[in-house]
């Protein structure tokens, strides 16, 4: 079977981490504004602010453990890590999903998960279809 093939090392997407930067500020002020009691209130911000970190690690950039993808043409995915200048084997996970301008990829690399939140801005418009293609058709 042929499939897309795509290499992807996304650029870093400013636009992207400040919404979600938005949307988890909001997400730690909205017990306090619905006068929540205090040590739930303060539970609640605490989880938004660990779910700001851990929404920030699936954004491209340097925070980022993922630093590209290659997808050949015979259904095959190799990972390279940010700290790491080796590719590794590794296949395209079950919770990927291509929308019309987002990509959400999930990498499985060995035991271990990576992904990224992808917007049609941090690839090449090429790389973009060829990336939903894929995730549409694995």
């Amino acid at each position: 079977m042929t499939s897309f093939a795509a290499a992807i090392e996304p650029a870093a997407s400013p636009r992207l981490a400040a919404v979600a930067l938005l949307a988890h500020t909001l997400a730690a002020a909205a017990p306090w504004l619905a006068r929540v009691d205090v040590p739930l209130a303060l539970l609640l911000t605490l989880a938004a602010i660990a779910g700001f970190a851990l929404s920030l690690r699936r954004l491209p950039g340097r925070h980022c453990a993922l630093a590209a993808i290659d997808l050949d043409a015979k259904g095959g995915c190799r990972a390279r890590l940010s700290r790491s200048p080796q590719w590794l084997r590794a296949e395209l996970g079950p919770g990927s999903r291509a929308y019309e301008s987002l990509a959400v990829v999930d990498i499985r690399v060995g035991h271990r998960r990576y992904g990224w939140v992808l917007p049609r801005a941090a690839l090449a418009p090429n790389e973009f279809r060829r990336l939903k293609a894929r995730i549409r058709f694995s």
